[in-house]
């Protein structure tokens, strides 16, 4: 069925439809017609598709509506009555849509050719009235039409779409149709009409030019008002994209909206293997398919067997090696396993499952079948099912793309073809089918058994090799070590199987939820549990379900929602029902929405506040005949559709990044195990030492084996990673009784390298709760702003008259004062770049307090205000009273008023119980004197109550709110808008922006206070209109009423904080969406920006064809981080043509600004006699271009660099988010990172270019943290290094650390605890490294003559001496003030390497020592066996053995105390109670056995007795040890650093030349190699300009605009940089001379932000 065939058939309804006998409008009037409305035609680009549906046409369909008329725009046309002929009905079946214009006939005007040919929607008006007696007549409320399932029928006669072509009406008809329509109707053309025969005559069809404005294009009609008249121009667009219906597009239409590049449509290139991205988490996936290979499993059987289990174990081990010795490769659908490696190397191997299956392609992978190439095979059986399931994400095998796709995108194709149909449910058939493919509704976590869980944890490494030790010292007789090491580890594998299962059932419980529900299954109503749903499902709201379960849209009915898990907000947010364009826009794979998607959406895990059914959906009467209607026509229940499922929902998505959280950045872990890798190198070589001595000594094969095995036990000590996290123990403990809690431990010790804090402003660093400071209003008369209102109950009540001054104002066009002529509102010396035009306007029928009661989304529950707490304090400020309908339960709710014209007969006919209403409204609010209304007239005389007809809902793009509201009695509704004041001015009338208003704004801004504008206009428009106006249409044209201020306190902590964080040299960012103004003056008030600092404000320049730019357009984020900057400041391509531009200005000085591309301040040389841009929108390119040159002319002849202020840096720029959109997508990379540096305030900041923002200061190398409330700042706080929520919400998940306290004190806590974790780590595990190395060296000393140390020597030294040292170093506090230097983050730096090898140094070297003076000293003796012919023992009596002992022991506890750290990051160690008391235990202890020991001393420890000179010298050098040790590592070890670093990078230098130029043989690589360093350091990572810049050499010339930048750009980072070295004939290949050997010693800043600094002269802490 093609669509011309469509088109003809539409066309001969209508050509025939003159020759019918019945009217089919009912009338309330006899003789009554509609009254002909003529509207403008739809443009192409915004018409409607809608298909005919007949018996000849059988996949495109026709929508037809009737409204029913309005009694208060009913009039009767007695002339026009005789002309409604008799029509012949034709009953046409159809799925009916609510028409988005006029009711009327809607249909296809669409060519031959496809969707190019232009579309045209014409519409009639129908307007009769319906007889008094009629028992559908109802009265008239605060809808002001009758209720909606009165005007949508499911069947519609023909002769209803007759009524377009009867006479009298108009039909609008695209120009683009007039000829298909003449030549296949065969009707008369005029030019510019179409003439329709009738039986009464010709009547034209007016036809919209294109090209023609509305205005122009429109026909009055005969007998509208005035009223009427201006209804209709004021929704001339009403067409709510919202709203439009689906269910008559084709298959072939929507196959033309789909985006064939996306991995959905692509097939497999290669069938063995695939990538899929996980949108939820960001990482790719690898996955291949592999099946098992028998003889590689027969082998690899046989390889286990014969080595005990050790090849097993290491395959175990490295996954890699199995995966290539058991499977082999397999085709996806054919394969056996999935093989998924991520984008950090982890690999899981995951059974792929085959189930019979059944069903079509579409029911498998919904509506993505309906599109692309193989939309054909939408219909085809698949018998199999093949699937795998990967961190609890469920891939199912596509057998014609021949690649696994991932059931999260998952959606009914008839959710978009015929969304009416969702209403009825599934069947049974199709719930058993998508059970199959989606599961159970629930988020099931697996619990490991006890069994598995200990045989992982048992063939951990770590435990492996502790086994490995435990045996080979029973082996040797070291039982008691033995035994207690085996105590140790059992201990320790138990309270971890335990803290496992703990973790693990508390996030079970968590995630896991269900109720029981009532699920409409098969058309019938059916008990059942919240498990069993699936997508499609349609199930009841009821107030018993107070967690929701699914992911849903609502359908019926409204909700209040408390989505704290989420957004970390306890805001109750209201829920409205869905409408069919929703499902146009909504991608269900991301698990989260934007805001016109979330308002409809109920999130699983979300706690449902409130139930209604009041509100229909938008199937109409076709969903309230599927139950029975009620008396007011609202739906019997609230119903929800289930959108997602399980792990799919967006509760699932929150609990699967608790479960496999994104790995840690941290190197200390992976250079930790680095560092034990060469530990194990030196226990390597010590083993092939020892086996060569003992083998020289003649020991057995068997003492050989245990002993050298025992020597890689010393050196690798079984001990060392448990105590490297003993310092994150305590620091979160001491956290913890701080009330600050944090869910990933690992990033306590990041805490202690953040140099960059980044905060939210509200409820942050300022108060949470919000002051009304008062109302500053616009005097119309005095053309300017009335004196502040500190009371808002005190403003006039109702609309205030028309302005007086000067008369006739709003009502004459041709005064001076509407007409923008000197002396009106219009004469401003402001920007033009507000874009609504000037008109004269009329305010009097609005009123300030009107907007302050109803522009809000305040709801009442149990008799308390909820919702946003700005909007509570506004209302609360006016003293009103707040209604709301009827609630679920059935109780009627306080009476509010019905609203408009009613009539005795129209109320005598109302049949409702007093108190009731008769049409349910959202809300409805009055003065608290005022009476209630009534319909019986029982509420009293004093009646005054607005309605709250519709609204619109706060978006943080568009910064703005609005609803229609009517008052009681008035004839016209009230439109009243709040939001930003940049945002809310462009949409006024000009005339009515005060001439104070930049001067009124800036003064409350710079005195810290939150200013919100408010705006209004009156509107004459029907309800079904109103419900379908789009929100564009209602958010236009408006009068500006005022200033609502807002005082926003400091908290009193917040100064002192950022105090101590300047004063520690970590810099502060403020991160808000407020206005920038008020931005900066909290910055100067807590003195994140000091009082003397220049700020510099952007000014964003635009193109108008390039507007709107939205604010928080965070789409393009990923593809602004790809950015190479290769394009100009200015333009962003490389064809010249100049899109926007920024312009840098002090914020309280117009001489001085920055140059747009190197931030250099910059001061005028001559005072700026104009405004060098005259406006923030440039009409066209031509003016874009002049502008620029303008600008940069002026830049580049009367501006010099502002040297004080370039060389102080003592200056910042504020950053709105409007800028930060455009330079993340357009500006070079050179530039944005030097914004990056030189911000301080981001304002306007959408939540994700918050979270953008991090991840840009952590790409130049800063350690990011970032604080919130966790309101807006989720994504932020997932992606900082440190997140830290200061909400006590569930969405606190979504920070590593929260604090039940909202003082920001808890940052400073968190970078001490982090401070004093990272360095006990450092100081656990050089201690643990020492302490092996010690050891080694007195075995191996030992080992010489074939002795060791004994069984109670090794446990006395282990077990008393190592662990009580261990686990009491990390008990030292954290200092109390942060100091500026930070502590080493890198385990591989020259500063911990020079102090750990230092101190091996010393410490061998005292052993040595002391091995060589025992054996001069007086009793000394050679060691010698009891037994000569003994070999299978080790000798252990020996004065060598008690003399290194001794010596070993006190290294041990001095060691210790050497390596704890006191100040500046932690306490003294005498705070360190317990240190202090196992230190000085030991060394007396140690004192008593070198001194004066006993018998039993000398048997237990088997020690020989020395002579007592010489225990006096092991004391001697004892203390000689630890005074070295101490000197070296305060001073001497870091002075040292520097020196052993240059050496390094000198050797490095000279072994990579060596090998590049003795075995590359590539000369030319030793230039680029020895360019190296000085290249970086001139060009930087961003090619930044050289260190000392010079004056920017701006190049202007005609047609090139923006070349100044370019140019500078070219210049700066490429000749100046290729010209770093002269040419001189040097030994490089270019002739360069080489680097210096200070130049290649210098260290070369390894992050980029530091070269930034080095650049642009900013301190080095900044």
């Amino acid at each position: 069925m093609t669509k011309r065939a469509a088109k003809h058939g539409l066309l001969s309804t209508l050509s025939d439809s003159t020759a019918s006998d019945k009217n089919p409008l009912r009338s309330d009037v006899t003789g009554a017609m509609p009254v002909p409305l003529v509207h403008r035609a739809v443009e192409p680009a915004e018409s409607d598709v809608v298909a005919v549906h007949s018996e000849t046409h059988a996949k495109q369909y026709a929508s037809i509506s009737t409204v029913p008329p309005l009694h208060e725009y009913s009039r009767p046309t007695g002339a026009l009555a005789a002309a409604a002929a008799p029509i012949a009905s034709l009953t046409l079946p159809i799925l009916h849509r609510a028409s988005l214009d006029e009711p009327g006939v809607t249909a296809p005007l669409t060519g031959a050719h496809g969707p190019a040919e232009s579309r045209s929607r014409a519409s009639t008006a129908e307007s009769a009235q319906r007889d008094e007696g009629s028992a559908d007549a109802r009265p008239f409320t605060y809808s002001g039409v009758f209720s909606p399932h009165g005007w949508q029928d499911s069947t519609i006669s023909s002769s209803t779409q007759e009524a377009a072509a009867t006479p009298g009406n108009a039909l609008h008809v695209s120009a683009s149709a007039i000829e298909a329509v003449t030549r296949m109707a065969g009707k008369r053309v005029a030019e510019g009409s179409i003439v329709v025969h009738g039986h009464s005559g010709l009547h034209e069809i007016g036809c919209s030019v294109p090209g023609r404005s509305h205005m122009s294009s429109s026909l009055c009609a005969d007998g509208l008002s005035s009223d009427e008249d201006d209804s209709s121009s004021q929704g001339g667009d009403e067409t709510d994209s919202d709203t439009e219906s689906y269910e008559g597009l084709a298959v072939d239409d929507i196959n033309e909206t789909y985006d064939q590049s996306l991995p959905e449509y692509v097939s497999n290139a290669d069938p063995y293997t695939q990538r899929i991205y996980l949108d939820e988490e960001g990482i790719t996936i690898h996955v291949q398919g592999m099946s098992y290979s028998s003889l590689g499993l027969w082998l690899y059987g046989l390889a286990g067997l014969l080595s005990c289990g050790i090849v097993t174990l290491l395959c175990r081990w490295v996954p890699q090696w199995r995966i290539r010795w058991t499977m082999k490769r397999a085709m996806l659908g054919e394969a056996d396993f999935a093989i998924i490696v991520d984008e950090f190397g982890a690999i899981s191997i995951e059974p792929i499952q085959r189930r019979g299956y059944g069903g079509t392609l579409e029911s498998i992978f919904g509506s993505l079948t309906r599109k692309g190439p193989l939309n054909g095979r939408s219909d085809d059986v698949v018998r199999s099912l093949s699937m795998f399931t990967h961190r609890y994400y469920r891939f199912v095998y596509h057998p014609y793309l021949e690649k696994f796709l991932p059931n999260t995108c998952w959606m009914d194709s008839t959710w978009t073809r015929i969304p009416t149909a969702m209403r009825t449910g599934l069947t049974c058939d199709i719930r058993d089918l998508r059970k199959t493919i989606f599961g159970e509704n629930s988020i099931d976590i697996k619990e490991k058994s006890v069994v598995r869980l200990l045989f992982d944890e048992v063939l951990n490494p770590f435990y492996v090799f502790q086994a490995g030790s435990v045996v080979l010292w029973c082996f040797d007789d070291y039982y008691y070590y033995a035994s207690c090491i085996l105590l140790i580890s059992v201990s320790g594998i138990i309270e971890t199987l335990a803290e496992t299962r703990r973790n693990t059932r508390k996030i079970r419980e968590m995630a896991h939820f269900t109720c029981p529900v009532r699920v409409l299954r098969d058309g019938l109503w059916r008990d059942g549990s919240a498990e069993d749903l699936l997508p499609g499902d349609v199930f009841e709201l009821v107030p018993s379900i107070h967690v929701l379960p699914c992911d849903a849209v609502l359908l019926e009915g409204n909700c209040i929602v408390n989505e704290s898990m989420l957004t970390g907000e306890s805001v109750p947010v209201a829920k409205v029902p869905v409408v069919p364009a929703v499902f146009g826009k909504m991608r269900l794979a991301s698990s989260t929405f934007g805001s016109d998607i979330a308002k409809h959406v109920l999130f699983s895990g979300t706690k449902l506040v409130r139930v209604k059914k009041t509100s229909l959906g938008f199937g109409g009467s076709r969903w309230l005949d599927l139950e029975q209607r009620t008396a007011l026509g609202m739906p019997a229940r609230a119903t929800a559709m289930v959108l997602r499922t399980g792990f799919n929902t967006t509760k699932g998505a929150l609990i699967r990044s608790i479960l496999f959280p994104r790995p840690n950045k941290f190197k200390f872990y992976d250079d930790s195990f680095r560092f034990i890798g060469v530990l194990a190198g030196i226990a390597v070589l010590g083993f092939l030492a020892s086996i060569g001595n003992f083998l020289r000594l003649g020991l057995n094969a068997r003492i050989i084996t245990v002993r050298a095995l025992d020597l890689i036990t010393v050196v690798v000590p079984p001990a060392l990673p448990a105590t490297m996290s003993i310092g994150v123990s305590f620091a979160l403990a001491r956290l913890r009784k701080r009330h600050i809690y944090c869910i990933s431990p690992t990033r306590i010790n990041v805490c202690g390298k953040i140099n960059v804090m980044c905060f939210d402003k509200t409820g942050t660093l300022t108060e949470e709760g919000l002051d009304v400071l008062g109302v500053c209003a616009v005097d119309f008369d005095a053309c300017k702003f009335s004196e502040l209102q500190d009371n808002p109950r005190l403003l006039p009540v109702g609309p205030a008259s028309a302005p007086t001054a000067p008369s006739s104002a709003f009502s004459s066009v041709s005064s001076s004062y509407a007409m923008g002529l000197p002396g009106g509102l219009a004469d401003l010396d402001r920007s033009s770049s507000m874009t609504a035009p000037r008109r004269a306007v009329d305010p009097s029928k609005l009123c300030v307090l009107h907007a302050l009661a109803t522009c809000h989304a305040v709801k009442l529950v149990d008799g308390k205000l909820v919702g946003d707490p700005l909007d509570i304090k506004m209302f609360e400020s006016t003293g009103w009273i707040l209604e709301e309908g009827e609630d679920y339960t059935g109780v009627p709710a306080p009476q509010s008023a019905a609203f408009g014209h009613m009539s005795a007969g129209v109320a005598a006919s109302v049949s409702q119980p007093v108190g009731k209403l008769a049409m349910p409204v959202p809300a409805a609010v009055r003065p608290p004197h005022s009476d209630r209304f009534t319909l019986d007239g029982a509420g009293g005389i004093n009646v005054y109550e607005l309605g709250i007809i519709r609204t619109f809902d706060f978006s943080a793009a568009l910064r703005r709110q609005s609803v229609v509201a009517k008052r009681l009695g008035a004839r016209y509704n009230e439109v009243y808008v709040k939001g930003a004041p940049e945002a809310i001015r462009e949409l006024c009338f000009s005339d009515t922006i005060p001439r104070d208003f930049d001067r009124i704004l800036l003064d409350y801004t710079n005195h810290g206070y939150r200013v919100i504008a408010l705006a209004g206009k009156s509107l004459k428009m029907s309800w079904p209109k109103l419900q379908r106006l789009k929100r564009d249409a209602v958010e236009q044209d408006l009068i500006f009423l005022g200033f609502l201020v807002f005082e926003n306190k400091l908290k009193p902590t917040t100064a002192p904080v950022l105090d101590e964080l300047r004063g520690a040299k970590i810099r502060q960012i403020m991160c808000t969406g407020d206005n920038v103004l008020t931005a900066i003056s909290v910055g100067r008030e807590c003195r994140m920006v000091p009082e003397d600092m220049r700020v510099f404000i952007p000014r964003l320049i635009r193109r108008k064809e390039v507007l709107p730019m939205p604010t928080a357009a965070v789409n393009s984020a990923d593809e602004a981080s790809c950015s190479n900057g290769s394009g100009g400041s200015g333009s962003g391509n490389s064809s010249g043509d100049v899109r926007a531009m920024v312009v840098w200005e002090d914020s309280s000085d117009e001489m001085r600004v920055l140059d747009p591309y190197t931030l250099e301040p910059r001061l005028a040389t001559s005072q700026v006699k104009e405004r060098l841009v005259t406006s923030d929108v440039a009409e066209t390119s031509e003016e874009m271009e002049r502008q620029q040159q303008h600008y940069f002319g002026w830049l580049h002849n009367y501006t010099d660099v502002d040297m004080s202020l370039a060389t102080s840096g003592d200056y910042c720029v504020a950053v709105t988010g409007e800028v930060f959109r455009y330079m993340m997508d357009e500006a070079p990379d050179v530039t944005i990172g030097r914004m990056l540096m030189r911000a301080a305030i981001y304002a306007r900041m959408s939540p994700d270019e918050k979270a953008e923002l991090v991840e840009r200061l952590q790409a130049i190398g800063y350690c990011t943290g970032f604080c919130g409330d966790g309101a807006n700042d989720c994504g932020a706080l997932r992606a900082a290094d440190v997140g830290l929520s200061l909400s006590e919400a569930e969405a606190s998940v979504a920070a590593p650390f929260t604090s039940h306290s909202t003082d920001i004190q808890c940052v400073l806590e968190v970078i001490r605890e982090g401070r004093a974790a990272l360095v006990t780590s450092f100081s656990c595990f050089k201690y643990m490294a020492l302490y092996s190395i010690i050891q080694f060296t007195s075995v191996s000393m030992l080992y010489e003559f074939g002795g060791g140390l004994g069984d109670f020597q090794f446990l006395y030294i282990d077990l008393f001496i190592i662990v009580p040292l261990a686990i009491f170093m990390g008990r030292t506090p954290a200092f109390h003030r942060i100091m500026p230097k930070r502590p080493t983050a890198n385990l591989m730096s020259k500063k911990v390497l020079t102090s750990l090898f230092g101190q091996i140094i010393i410490n061998s070297s005292i052993q040595a020592i002391v091995f060589r003076l025992v054996k001069q000293s007086d009793r000394y003796s050679p060691p010698v066996r009891e037994d000569p012919n003994d070999r299978d023992t080790l000798l252990i009596r020996s004065f060598e053995n008690t003399a290194l002992f001794l010596a070993s022991s006190f290294q041990y506890i001095l060691v210790a105390c050497v390596f704890s750290i006191g100040p500046p990051y932690r306490q003294s160690n005498l705070r360190n109670h317990g240190f202090v008391i196992t230190c000085s235990l030991l060394v007396l202890f140690t004192l008593f056995l070198t001194l004066s020991p006993n018998s039993w001393a000398n048997r237990v420890f088997e020690l020989i007795s020395i002579s007592t000179s010489f225990r006096r010298t092991l004391v001697v050098w004892a203390a000689v040890n630890f005074g070295l040790s101490s000197v070296g590592e305060r001073w001497v070890f870091p002075r040292l650093a520097p020196t052993v670093a240059k050496f390094g990078r000198i050797v490095r230098y000279l072994v990579r030349r060596h090998v590049l130029r003795n075995t590359c043989h590539h000369y030319s690589k030793v230039s680029r190699l020895e360019d190296g360093p000085m290249r970086d350091s001139a060009a930087g990572t961003y090619g930044c300009a050289p260190a000392t810049p010079s004056k920017p050499r701006f190049e202007l010339r005609a047609g090139e605009p923006g070349s100044a930048i370019g140019s500078s750009s070219a210049t700066i980072n490429g000749a100046e940089a290729d010209m770093a070295y002269p040419v001189d004939g040097g030994d490089l290949e270019d002739g360069r001379s080489p680097p210096s050997w200070e130049e290649i010693a210098r260290k070369t800043d390894s992050k980029p932000y530091k070269r930034i600094l080095r650049e642009m002269g900013i301190p080095a802490w900044y």
